[in-house]
């Protein structure tokens, strides 16, 4: 998993809440999150409320995720990884990858599948397999989903019901990728048994 600063990455935070703001198409969103949540502008993503009491919570230690070779380095895949796999609006795979299956030495690397619903039917995209514009949009996409999410959370605090269906939808996300994660290590630990028993 690529940890290099900010800084360094394509897709910054910061760049995105200010163009965000200033988009007629996104300011309002963004303008409710600040008024419900506290000033966007300035505050880094870890200290968020989606990210603090949600995103942060997918233990994703463990397993290396495949990044699309030319944008290796350029990218916050951290982020990105839970994002993809905090969605209430996309649903994901994880499968071991098979070059890792051939050598498989230290932490299991794992391919993550993508698959949304459109008008068309179900579309699919292997992360690694994306172009650089295409994860950056991806970064766009799954942030604003969690801004949504959390100003519908304020809107519904009168309505205990929904509110809750917003709290247990992020539990069976956290417990679905617990299970998931689970069984690709079970399955690595499997590759690296036979691997040493040939």
């Amino acid at each position: 998993m690529n940890m290099k600063k900010e800084s360094n990455y394509l897709f910054k935070y910061d760049d995105f809440v200010r163009e965000s703001l200033e988009s007629e198409k996104s300011r309002e969103e963004f303008l409710k999150y600040s008024k419900n949540f506290g000033d966007m502008k300035g505050m880094p993503l870890e200290e968020t409320d989606f990210y603090k009491n949600y995103l942060s919570k997918f233990d994703i230690s463990g397993i290396n995720v495949v990044c699309p070779d030319d944008c290796e380095k350029d990218f916050d895949y951290d982020l990105l990884t839970r994002l993809i796999i905090g969605s209430f609006s996309s649903d994901y795979e994880l499968r071991l990858d098979d070059r890792w299956k051939e050598s498989p030495h230290g932490d299991p690397l794992v391919s993550i599948c993508i698959y949304v619903k459109t008008t068309e039917g179900n579309r699919q995209k292997l992360l690694h397999n994306l172009w650089t514009f295409q994860v950056f949009r991806l970064f766009e996409i799954y942030l604003k989903e969690q801004v949504e999410i959390g100003n519908l959370m304020v809107e519904e605090k009168g309505d205990e019901e929904d509110l809750n269906l917003i709290g247990e939808e992020r539990l069976i996300q956290l417990k679905k990728f617990e299970t998931r994660k689970n069984q690709i290590l079970e399955e690595a630990k499997w590759h690296s048994v036979l691997t040493l028993s040939e």
